[in-house]
């Protein structure tokens, strides 16, 4: 039945889907075993992360992590629409996320464990470090820089032998992605620690 013929079905999306998402948004969320209510949380923790930061340094922040997670799902699935450059769509909105801390003088790990003091220590986890690396592995990809794409994988998977090929390979980037996602999670995990009394 053409949708786009019966009022009743117009505007409802692919079949599957609900009103309102596309099929590229619902295949991205299979990709990485998500589902709405997940990349919801994870959007409302990072924002919220912003407005403290926003409050201690006493400058707004205006990025929207739910926006960009919301447009890396849609990015991945879009590769099964012919979208050439799903893999620097989808890199650009993760690398975002994190993108506050890069360049202004600001750690992410410091940041965070000053808000979240009962978070682990970062010797005590590579979770920190991951972070880093994957925001390094995407901002690689997502500005074409081959030097960056492979050694920041290099680092990542401890392999100096790994080559450009290997390192923008569809399934190693989807890897990436679903491991980076994880590291979110991992890191809201981190913050409801709960205090230790002494």
């Amino acid at each position: 039945m053409d949708k786009s013929k019966d009022p009743i079905l117009e505007g409802k999306g692919e079949v599957g889907t609900s009103a309102g998402e596309t099929k590229p948004f619902i295949e991205g969320l299979y990709i990485t075993s998500l589902n709405k209510e997940q990349l919801k949380t994870m959007g409302d923790f990072f924002n919220d992360l912003y407005q403290k930061i926003s409050k201690k340094r006493s400058r707004q922040i205006t990025r929207n992590a739910y926006t960009m997670l919301r447009g890396a799902i849609f990015a991945l699935g879009s590769r099964t629409v012919d979208n050439i450059e799903w893999k620097e769509h989808c890199a650009g909105s993760l690398r975002e996320i994190i993108h506050e801390w890069d360049g202004n003088g600001y750690s992410f790990t410091s940041e965070f464990r000053e808000i979240y003091p009962n978070s682990p220590k970062s010797e005590k986890t590579d979770a920190y470090k991951n972070i880093s690396l994957h925001y390094q592995y995407f901002s690689g990809i997502a500005h074409h820089n081959a030097s960056g794409i492979m050694g920041a994988l290099r680092a990542i998977k401890k392999d100096s032998s790994l080559k450009l090929k290997d390192c923008y390979q569809d399934d190693v980037f989807a890897e990436r992605v679903n491991f980076f996602l994880g590291l979110l999670e991992q890191i809201i995990s981190f913050s409801k620690q709960p205090t230790i009394k002494n």
